[in-house]
C-alpha cells in the first residue's frame, strides 16, 4: 500500500468492543463456567464486594464476587489459593475490560466435605433458614447479653473489654463452649441451651477467633446450625476473620466479622449516646428559647397594633388632624384677606371711575323727561316739554324753549 493510499475499511474502537461485547454476550459459551486458578490481588471493598485475579501460567482473568453473592458463599478467595470460580464472562466497553462475574466459590479439587458442605447449604437455604425475613433486630439497649466462645481464647477478653468501654452497666452471661476440634458442636450446642433457659437475657454472641478452614467447620455442621435458628433471643455471630463465611453467620440474626465487632454491634455506645442526648437537649432548649422569643415579639407587635387601633388614641389621631386643618385654614383667610382687600378697593376706583355722577362733578347735567327716562338726544325732546336736570348736588326743573340740533 503507498503512503498516498487511504484505508478502505476503518471502524472505531468502541465499534470493535461492543460487538466482541455482543459476541460474548449472544452465545452459551460464556455464561456458565467453571474456572480454576491461582488467586492474586484479592482487595474487599468497604460494601463487602470481593474483587481478584485468577493466573495461570498462560495468562491471567480479573473476577468480581459482589456482596449479596459473596454473603452466601461460605469460601473467601486468598491470595495464593487455588480454587474453582463459577459465574459468566463480561466485557466492558468502555475500558476494554474481560471480567467474571462470579456467583460461586470451590477449592481447587473440592472433596466429598466440601461437596456436602455445599449440598446442606442448598437444602438449608431451601427451608429459609437463611432469608432475611426470619432475621431479627438487636435490642437498642441490651442490659444482659449471654456470651459463648471459649474461656481460654483471646474472644472472650477481647468482648470484655469492647463492652466495659462501650458501657460497663452491661451484663455479660459467659457460657463457656470448646469452639473447635471434636465434640465442638455438642459443647456450643449445649452452652446455647443453657442460655436459653434464661428468661431475662436479651441478646447472644457466638463468637471465635479466627483460624484456618479446617478450624472453622464446627460452625458448618447442620445441628449447630438449627440450634441457631431456634435460638428464642436474636443471635449475633462474630467468628473467625473478616473474609471467614461459615453457615453459623448466614443463620445468624445479624454477622460481626471479628468477636470485637460482634460486641461493638451488640452494645451500643454509652458514651455516644449520652452525647446525642446532650446535643438533643440542646437543640431541644434552642428551639423553645426562639419560640419563647418569636412569641415575644409577636406580641410586642400586637400591643403596639392594639394601642394605634384604641379609641382614646383614634380620637388623639383625629384630633391632632382636625388642629392641623385649622391651622391651614387661618393660614389661608390670613393669606386670602388682604387680596380680596386690594381687590376690592380697585374695584371700587375702576366703578367710581366709570360712574356718571364724577361726570356731574366737572359741570355737567343730565336731562331726564317727564316720565323718568333719560333723553340722551335733543329728538327725543319738544318745544315746550317739562324735563327735570340732575346735577352733582341736586335736581331743578325746566321747560324747554329752543331746540338746536348739532
Amino acid at each position: 500500500m503507498s503512503i498516498s493510499s487511504a484505508p478502505s475499511r476503518v471502524v472505531r474502537v468502541g465499534q470493535v468492543v461492543t460487538r466482541l461485547a455482543a459476541h460474548i454476550q449472544s452465545g452459551d459459551e460464556f455464561k456458565d463456567l467453571w474456572v480454576e486458578g491461582e488467586v492474586v490481588q484479592s482487595t474487599i471493598s468497604p460494601q463487602g464486594h470481593v474483587y481478584f485475579t485468577l493466573r495461570d501460567n498462560v495468562g491471567q482473568l480479573r473476577c468480581a464476587l459482589f456482596a449479596m453473592k459473596a454473603a452466601q458463599v461460605a469460601l473467601t478467595p486468598r491470595d495464593g489459593a487455588k480454587i474453582l470460580a463459577h459465574g459468566y464472562v463480561e466485557l466492558y466497553p468502555r475500558d476494554g475490560r474481560c471480567q467474571l462475574m462470579v456467583d460461586d466459590l470451590r477449592p481447587a479439587g473440592a472433596g466429598d466435605a466440601y461437596l456436602r458442605l455445599e449440598a446442606l447449604k442448598r437444602r438449608l437455604t431451601a427451608e429459609g433458614l437463611f432469608a432475611l425475613e426470619r432475621k431479627r433486630p438487636l435490642p437498642p439497649s441490651p442490659r444482659r447479653v449471654g456470651v459463648v466462645t471459649s474461656p481460654i481464647g483471646a474472644a472472650w477478653h477481647d468482648i470484655q473489654t469492647v463492652v466495659a468501654k462501650r458501657d460497663p452497666r452491661v451484663e455479660l452471661i459467659f457460657s463457656p463452649a470448646q469452639v473447635q476440634g471434636t465434640g465442638s458442636v455438642e459443647s456450643m450446642i449445649s452452652a446455647l441451651d443453657a442460655l436459653a433457659q434464661l428468661r431475662d437475657l436479651d441478646v447472644v454472641i457466638l463468637a471465635r477467633g479466627g483460624g484456618a478452614a479446617e478450624e472453622l467447620w464446627p460452625f458448618n455442621d447442620e445441628a449447630l446450625v438449627r440450634a441457631l435458628a431456634r435460638f428464642p433471643r436474636p443471635v449475633c455471630s462474630g467468628v473467625g476473620h473478616e473474609t471467614d463465611v461459615t453457615l453459623a453467620d448466614l443463620v445468624a440474626d445479624i454477622r460481626a466479622p471479628t468477636p470485637s465487632a460482634a460486641a461493638a454491634l451488640v452494645v451500643p455506645d454509652s458514651g455516644a449516646a449520652q452525647q446525642r442526648a446532650e446535643r438533643a437537649w440542646r437543640r431541644v432548649t434552642a428551639r423553645v428559647h426562639e419560640r419563647i422569643e418569636e412569641r415575644r415579639r409577636r406580641l410586642e407587635t400586637a400591643r403596639r397594633l392594639v394601642d394605634r387601633r384604641a379609641p382614646p388614641m383614634r380620637l388623639a389621631v383625629w384630633r391632632q388632624r382636625l388642629d392641623e386643618a385649622r391651622r391651614a385654614l387661618d393660614r389661608a383667610i390670613a393669606r386670602a384677606v388682604p387680596s380680596r382687600r386690594q381687590r376690592a378697593v380697585a374695584a371700587q376706583r375702576r366703578l367710581a371711575a366709570l360712574s356718571p355722577l364724577a361726570v356731574l362733578g366737572r359741570g355737567y347735567a343730565i336731562v331726564e323727561g317727564s316720565d323718568g327716562h333719560i333723553r340722551a338726544s335733543v329728538d327725543a325732546l319738544a318745544t315746550g316739554d317739562q324735563v327735570r336736570l340732575r346735577m352733582r348736588d341736586g335736581r331743578a326743573g325746566a321747560a324747554i324753549g329752543e331746540i338746536e340740533r348739532a
